[in-house]
C-alpha cells in the first residue's frame, strides 16, 4: 500500500471537541489461524470445474473476511466465498483478489465456504487460505454529541457509505472520488466502502452489506490532512469496482455534488452516516439495531468560520455521533444536493450549548485536492447543475457549456463531464470550439452522458 501522503499539519481550536474524531472500535475482531491449501489443479475440459472447497469455521464470530495466503488464479479462474449464515457470496478472480489485498470482504456469521473453480485452459491453479478475521461482540459505550436529543431516522442513501473496518462514513463525489475524515484514512481508509448497510443485532452487533454492495478500496493514491482540529480534517480515496457485478460505485449508487457557496445561518442542513447508536440501550445496555447502520439528521446551520492558518470550517446543531466522521453536510438547493463540507467533529451538546463542525471545501488545500484529483490537474469540470451561477471550469463551479468547457482546456487536458444530458441549446451547448488541433479527453466518470441531441 502507498503511504497516504499528509499534505499539512497545524493546530486545533481549543473551544472544539472532537468527539467524532474518536476511532472507536466498533468493529473488534480477532484472527484466527485456519491454514488450508487447495494444491495445483488443471482443466482442459469444457465449462468451470469445482475443483476443491473447504468449510471455515470461527464459532461465535458475527461475520469473517478470509484471508489468503498465496494463490494463483489464471486467466479465469476464481475463488468463491459463501456465507453458510445467508448464502451470500464474494468471488475473487486474479485481479480482484490483489484489489482486496489477498483478504475477502466480511460475510454475516461464523461459518464461510471457500470453493475454488478453475477456468478451461488454465493450468497450476490453487489457492492458500492462512486465517480468517472474526468479527465479535461489541463493548464499550461512547459519548454522544447529540443537540437537545436524538433527531436522526434510518434512511438508505447509497451515495453516504460505512467504511468497514476504517469506523466513519464516506460519500460519493461527482468527479469520481470518494470523500471522509482525515482522521479515518491517515492510517489506510480501512478495508472497504459498503452501502445498503442491513440492520445490526440487538446489541448493537454490526452485519456486513451483501458482497454486491461491498467496494474494495483503491490505497494507491490516498490524499489526506489531519490538523486535529476542525477546518484542517479531511480525506480523499478511490474505488474498484464491485467485483461481483463489475458496478462502479458512482455509476450505479450516485453522487453528491460538492460547492463552496456558504448557506444563510439557519438554513437547514443534513448529515448522513453511520454513527453509533445507544439511545434506546440495546438487549445488553449498551449500542443497539441501528448503532452503525446508516441514519440521517437536519438541523441549523450555524455559520463558516476561520479556525487559523487557513482551516475553514462550518458549524451547525445537526445531531452526529462518534462514526459519523467523513459524512456529507448536505444542502439542499431545489431538487439537487450539494455538500459544502466534510463533517468531522462534535461538541453539540443539549440546552443549545456548543455546535457539531466540519471541513469546509473553502478550505484551499482540500478544495485543490479535489478539484484536481485524481488526474492532477489540467482538468475542467461541465455539469447539469450547481449552486451557483459563476462557470470558472472548477468542480465547484463548472461549466454548463461543452464549447467553453473544451476552450478553456489545455492541450492534452480533459474535460470531465457529470452524468446527464447535454443536448441542444437549452442545455446551453452551442458555441464555437475554437483553437483548431487543440487535444482534449472527454470523460465521463460517474455515469452517462448525451451529447446533442
Amino acid at each position: 500500500m502507498k503511504t497516504p501522503r499528509i499534505l499539512l499539519a497545524l493546530a486545533a481550536a481549543a473551544w472544539l471537541v472532537p468527539v467524532d474524531g474518536l476511532r472507536a472500535s466498533d468493529f473488534p475482531s480477532h484472527w484466527v489461524g485456519l491454514p488450508h491449501a487447495s494444491g495445483l489443479h488443471n482443466h482442459s475440459g469444457p465449462g468451470t470445474n469445482l475443483a476443491w472447497s473447504v468449510t471455515l469455521e470461527a464459532p461465535g464470530a458475527t461475520w469473517l473476511r478470509v484471508e489468503f495466503n498465496d494463490c494463483h488464479l489464471g486467466a479465469g479462474s476464481h475463488v468463491l466465498l459463501i456465507s453458510e449464515a445467508n448464502q451470500t457470496s464474494h468471488r475473487l478472480n486474479a485481479v480482484s483478489m490483489q484489489q482486496w489485498s489477498k483478504c475477502s470482504g466480511a460475510l454475516k456469521g461464523g461459518r464461510v465456504r471457500v470453493e475454488l473453480h478453475v477456468a478451461p485452459g488454465d493450468s497450476n491453479v490453487f489457492a492458500s487460505v492462512s486465517r480468517v478475521l472474526a468479527g465479535e461482540r461489541p463493548s464499550g459505550f461512547f459519548p454522544a454529541t447529540l443537540c437537545d436529543g436524538d433527531s436522526r431516522v434510518n434512511t438508505r442513501d447509497d451515495r453516504v457509505g460505512r467504511m468497514f473496518g476504517g469506523g466513519c462514513t464516506a460519500w460519493l463525489v461527482s468527479n469520481g472520488a470518494v470523500c471522509s475524515a482525515g482522521h479515518c484514512v491517515s492510517g489506510g481508509p480501512g478495508s472497504f466502502f459498503e452501502v445498503n448497510v442491513p440492520a445490526s443485532d440487538a446489541d448493537g452487533s454490526v452485519n456486513p452489506a451483501a458482497p454486491n454492495d461491498q467496494f474494495p478500496i483503491d490505497n494507491s493514491n490516498v490524499l489526506w490532512q489531519d490538523s486535529g482540529g476542525s477546518g484542517g480534517d479531511w480525506g480523499i480515496y478511490a474505488l474498484f469496482a464491485n467485483n461481483n457485478t463489475g458496478e462502479r460505485a458512482h455509476v450505479g449508487r450516485g453522487f453528491i455534488r460538492p460547492t463552496q457557496v456558504v448557506p444563510a445561518a439557519a438554513t437547514s442542513l443534513r448529515i448522513t452516516g453511520y454513527g453509533n447508536d445507544n439511545t434506546p440501550t440495546g438487549t445488553t445496555g449498551g449500542n443497539n439495531s441501528d448503532h452503525r447502520t446508516e441514519q440521517t439528521s437536519t438541523g441549523p446551520y450555524l455559520g463558516e468560520f476561520d479556525n487559523g492558518g487557513g482551516n475553514i470550517f462550518h458549524a451547525y446543531r445537526t445531531d452526529t455521533e462518534p462514526a459519523n466522521s467523513g459524512s456529507p453536510m448536505i444542502w439542499r438547493l431545489g431538487s439537487v444536493d450539494f455538500s459544502i463540507g466534510i463533517h468531522t467533529d462534535g461538541g453539540c451538546a443539549s440546552g443549545g450549548a456548543g455546535s457539531n463542525s466540519g471541513t469546509s471545501f473553502n478550505q484551499s488545500a482540500l478544495a485543490t485536492a479535489l478539484n484536481n484529483y485524481p488526474a492532477g490537474g489540467g482538468e475542467r469540470y461541465l455539469d447539469t447543475a450547481s449552486a451557483t451561477g459563476t462557470q470558472n471550469g472548477t468542480l465547484f463551479e463548472p461549466f454548463r457549456n461543452l464549447a467553453a468547457a473544451y476552450n478553456s482546456a489545455p492541450n492534452g487536458g480533459q474535460v470531465l463531464m457529470v452524468a446527464g444530458s447535454y443536448a441542444g441549446a437549452t442545455a446551453g451547448n452551442t458555441g464555437t470550439f475554437g483553437t483548431a488541433g487543440k487535444s482534449v479527453t472527454l470523460r465521463a466518470p460517474v455515469g452517462s452522458v448525451v451529447i446533442g441531441n
